[in-house]
């Protein structure tokens, strides 16, 4: 069943078309869908008039009757430029009393606000999506605050230990050149899992380990421990074509935490 009816629309502010469908879903129970099909009046004459045209070209019957018999619509209130101004007005100086409030995020977004893609990429583009929000709706929840604070610190931490490791990198030893297997001693900087297919086609994953020697120098390689374990190990190693001072272990050995 299929019917057009005449409502009150949203906010009972203009007679709308609205079309009512009652069907038999796939599983054979009996649903409805009642949905609105166009603005028609605030005349109800003019509004029945558009509504049975409509009826008529979309071969729907219309289910309405031709007296008004509604209560009446509410007035539709005209928004001027004056309106804009004030509702502009209005958001700046909630935003004004959240930044005051919360001056530390305040200087966040003065400082990276209109920074390059490279420094909004490090510090994570989700802070500029938090900071639009806060343009938009005049405040931020405690958790989008703490979030964007967070994302800042990491990123001033991720800076200041870049300079570290450039300094630490000028005084390191190059990775050495040597076909035999060496000892390494130095701590787990970072550990990842690396994926792989065996060669009879299962999937399968294993831990690697990234670690900085004792010497100044980084290697990957197996696993040999977990983050922040000061490890010593036997393997073989070969130097990385871009660098010196990075090589790849393989196949360690005699591995032992100190």
């Amino acid at each position: 069943m299929i019917n057009y009816y005449i409502g009150s629309g949203y906010e009972n502010k203009m007679y709308t078309l609205r079309q009512y469908i009652k069907f038999e879903d796939a599983h054979g129970g009996i649903s409805e869908s009642d949905r609105h099909v166009r603005n028609l009046s605030t005349d109800y004459d003019d509004a029945y008039a558009k509504a049975t045209k409509y009826a008529e070209v979309d071969n729907i019957k219309l289910k309405a009757d031709k007296d008004n018999n509604f209560e009446g619509l509410d007035p539709i209130t005209r928004r001027t430029p004056e309106y804009y101004a004030k509702v502009k007005e209005d958001l700046q100086i909630k935003i004004d009393d959240f930044l005051q409030a919360n001056s530390i995020l305040a200087q966040h977004f003065v400082t990276y606000g209109d920074a390059d893609i490279e420094v909004q990429r490090n510090i994570g583009f989700a802070f500029y999506d938090i900071k639009d929000k806060l343009y938009q709706y005049g405040n931020l929840s405690e958790a989008q605050v703490n979030f964007c604070l967070k994302m800042v610190d990491s990123h001033i931490t991720r800076k200041e230990n870049e300079k570290t490791w450039e300094e630490e990198k000028k005084n390191a030893e190059p990775v050495p050149v040597t076909d035999e297997r060496i000892q390494f001693t130095g701590e787990v900087i970072k550990t990842t899992f690396k994926d792989y297919v065996l060669p009879n086609g299962m999937e399968t994953s294993s831990q690697k380990c990234t670690v900085k020697d004792d010497r100044g120098f980084v290697v990957w390689g197996g696993n040999v421990g977990e983050k922040g374990d000061k490890v010593t190990f036997m393997a073989t190693v070969t130097v990385s074509d871009e660098d010196p001072k990075f090589g790849f272990f393989k196949r360690p050995t005699k591995i032992q935490q100190i």
